[in-house]
């Protein structure tokens, strides 16, 4: 199985404990660009899927920045859980959210199915370069277990192969391959690359996001 080993799991938990000494419960201990850039990728992921009355699940939740961004743009989702592996994180967000729930799960080990999970959010959860474990392997393993448990589709991003520098601690992936991947398991894939310059996101959907009308109601070309 393409799972992260325990091994990883406990350079990933020192890394993020570490960052958490140094900067304390702030979006600098997620390395994730800061807050604009948090808001731009908050602004694209909600607004790919109607989550009005959306059970929504955020793997790799970190300090529920996802879930303070759906609560104060006022989209009324029916119900938040946020995983992670760091349990700092998740004893924070307990005790600022209480409404939410906040699991310490692996989800390569333990099914999220019981969750029963409209969307799956998975944000800058793949940018760092494993030092044992394949992250190409890890990636579209996750991407279809959280696929397959999602009611509505996935919503994932990565940084991008398409970069003028690259840091040795991340991992840059190829749109166009993680594309074709994505195709493999559903034909309702669409890629944005068009909203930061050095990441992407696929969107995978279990049915169009359009539907054929009946042919009596198109009076678009009457």
């Amino acid at each position: 199985m393409n799972a992260l080993s325990k091994d990883e799991i406990a350079r990933i938990v020192d890394k993020y404990q570490a960052r958490l000494s140094e900067h304390g419960f702030d979006v600098a201990a997620l390395k994730s660009g800061g807050a604009p850039k948090q808001y731009i990728r908050h602004s694209l992921h909600a607004g790919i899927f109607d989550l009005a009355g959306r059970r929504v699940l955020d793997v790799g939740c970190g300090i529920a920045m996802f879930y303070r961004f759906l609560r104060n743009a006022g989209i009324d989702i029916a119900a938040y859980v946020g995983i992670d592996i760091v349990e700092p994180f998740l004893d924070y967000d307990r005790k600022l959210f209480p409404e939410a729930q906040f699991l310490a799960r692996d989800i390569f080990q333990e099914p999220v199915d019981d969750l029963a999970p409209d969307v799956v959010f998975m944000s800058q959860l793949f940018n760092a370069r494993y030092e044992a474990d394949n992250n190409e392997s890890v990636a579209r393993e996750a991407l279809a277990r959280m696929f397959a448990a999602a009611r509505d589709g996935v919503v994932v991003d990565f940084m991008t192969s398409y970069v003028d520098y690259r840091e040795p601690e991340h991992h840059y992936f190829e749109p166009e391959e993680m594309l074709r991947y994505a195709k493999t398991l559903t034909p309702f894939v669409s890629l944005h690359h068009d909203y930061l310059p050095f990441e992407f996101t696929l969107a995978l959907r279990h049915r169009p996001r359009l539907e054929t009308p009946p042919a009596d109601d198109i009076r678009a070309y009457d």
